[in-house]
């Protein structure tokens, strides 16, 4: 059996778990690949915290790693830009495999590394950065590389969507719900990476260069969190047949364009994402033959992420045994994404306005202008002489529908923009 020398970059809950998972499951590992896993070098930053490993495995130069020449592998679960960009790129000039649950680095690097790693005939495999154990990254790359993805739509971060079923199950406010997942462990001190949607957007971005074969500019793609949802927007979408969800959304506009954005939208209850609740990420895919597919399960934590690590480790050990010349599979870069103004679907909007006659008229006047119209209509009394409208549009362009935004909050019946949300699905 052949000895692969395998090197490490973390170990925290992810790095623990894929180190625990090729120990303990070494046996069938060897048996499924002909070869045997020797970890030989573990970057970190602190020497001295406790670990699960020999001590003498644990080093603060991750240069030194990439720079051993004994290290067939080496597996980057530090996630982040830097210092993770250099050491990857030293450790595929070196001669090096790499494994990397790094979102971050794929969606701003993705294209020039994985380039790199087929130049110099290794392998550079990514499946943990999106969505921990599903193992969508390796379906759209390989089994659903003939279809043309007309559509994707992402539930993509798990701690957005444990804090949106709270709010709507519980009736929680999002700073009640925040606070439970920082306490349940779901969420960082600093959210901001998951409910300000960067975390989604970086997921999204990956995607979107794998299904249309290009990397996609961060700065082109839009992004919005869920600070802004309320619970009110959760009962009137449950009142009106939709969950609430932060999607990714990656689709075609036309013709080597492309559209990739990240927001709160309604989803309607009979669609599959809909039922994805708490910690659990979803990938819903459309295609040209192939026609829907849902791929669904834990999203992040130690051992779901540990399972795509390794099953990526398996392919590159499996290629190692059999002597091939490494299979990353390369994207250019230059997508042309289409502006969110161009978008065209359908949109919640909820306002407060004065409870008197001609007050709907009036609406109805500023969207009928811009060209939108409305599928349906409901006001409802506020104490003060005030009311409360909830309106669903029909489809239309979303520079159309900013446009009647801007004209209709600025009308003197209406007294404030409680919130608007797409709808999606």
């Amino acid at each position: 059996m052949k000895t692969v020398r395998v090197g490490m970059l973390g170990f925290g809950t992810v790095g623990e778990g894929t180190y625990r998972m090729v120990r303990d499951n070494a046996e069938s590992i060897g048996r499924r690949t002909g070869a045997c896993v020797e970890f030989v070098r573990i970057g970190v930053r602190d020497l001295d915290k406790p670990r699960s490993a020999e001590a003498s495995l644990f080093t603060k130069d991750l240069m030194d790693i990439a720079d051993d020449d004994s290290i067939d592998v080496v597996l980057e679960l530090i996630g982040g830009e830097h210092p993770a960009v250099e050491v990857v790129e030293r450790c595929l000039n070196k001669g090096k495999h790499v494994v990397t649950a790094n979102k971050e680095l794929i969606a701003k690097h993705g294209s020039r590394l994985i380039s790199l790693a087929k130049a110099n005939h290794l392998d550079l495999h990514f499946e943990a950065a999106v969505g921990g154990g599903i193992p969508v990254v390796q379906a759209l790359k390989h089994q659903l590389a003939g279809n043309d993805v007309i559509k994707l739509l992402g539930i993509l971060n798990g701690t957005t969507n444990h804090i949106l079923t709270q709010m709507a199950e519980q009736g929680r406010s999002f700073e009640d719900a925040l606070r439970e997942a920082q306490e349940a462990g779901y969420a960082e001190a600093d959210p901001t990476n998951d409910v300000d949607g960067f975390d989604t957007m970086y997921k999204s971005a990956v995607l979107a260069a794998i299904v249309f074969g290009k990397q996609i500019p961060l700065e082109d793609v839009h992004r919005e969190g869920i600070r802004s949802v309320t619970t009110e927007d959760l009962r009137f979408a449950d009142v009106l047949g939709y969950a609430v969800k932060l999607l990714g959304v990656v689709e075609q506009t036309g013709d080597d364009r492309v559209l990739v954005r990240v927001h709160p939208a309604l989803v309607p209850k009979s669609h599959q994402l809909a039922s994805v609740k708490g910690v659990y990420n979803a990938v819903w895919v459309h295609g040209d033959f192939v026609g829907d597919l849902m791929f669904s399960g834990r999203g992040a934590g130690a051992d779901p992420t540990a399972s795509a690590v390794v099953g990526d480790l398996v392919d590159v050990l499996r290629n190692i045994v059999a002597g091939g010349q490494g299979s990353a599979i390369p994207y250019g870069t230059g997508a042309v994404v289409s502006s969110i103004d161009d978008l065209q679907t359908r949109y919640y909007l909820r306002l407060e306005v004065m409870d008197r006659p001609g007050t709907l008229g009036q609406i109805t006047t500023e969207f009928g202008l811009e060209g939108v119209g409305l599928a349906s209509m409901e006001m409802r009394p506020k104490p003060g002489g005030l009311g409360e409208i909830v309106l669903l549009t029909h489809t239309c362009r979303e520079g159309d529908f900013r446009a009647s935004l801007a004209k209709i909050t600025a009308l003197p019946v209406v007294s404030k923009l409680e919130s608007w949300m797409r709808v999606e699905g």
